[in-house]
């Protein structure tokens, strides 16, 4: 891809999220959307999360999290919004192993389903 210098290859360097999507789209074809989302709380509120339903209705495909304040990738693979706000389902993409039980997974901090603004409160 020529996108990074050669002594890259075999390195520990941070891959994120925009390195993640150049890589689907080069080697296999699969265009991503980049959305950055710098207001916090109220603005993830108001646009990622129509964005997410948006997505999740037409695509319905993981969408990967992480960034700026919050360091920690997330996988989200749905979106509820109600009265209390929006939801998501959130699962950690660094899980590689064996299947578990839905209840060890969630227990050891694999997936949860999460208010957003707590989200937001945690970074």
């Amino acid at each position: 891809m020529e996108d990074k210098p050669g002594s890259f290859s075999g390195s520990r360097e941070w891959v994120g999220a925009f390195e993640a999507s150049l890589v689907l789209d080069y080697f296999c074809d699969v265009p991503c959307k980049v959305v950055h989302v710098r207001g916090g709380g109220a603005e993830l509120e108001q646009v990622a999360v129509e964005e997410l339903h948006q997505h999740f209705q037409k695509h319905g495909s993981p969408v990967m999290m992480g960034g700026d304040r919050d360091n920690s990738s997330k996988g989200i693979l749905g979106v509820c919004t109600g009265d209390k706000g929006s939801y998501l389902l959130v699962v950690d993409p660094h899980y590689y192993g064996r299947q578990q039980e839905k209840t060890e997974l969630q227990r050891r901090g694999m997936y949860s389903c999460e208010l957003l603004c707590h989200l937001v409160d945690e970074v």
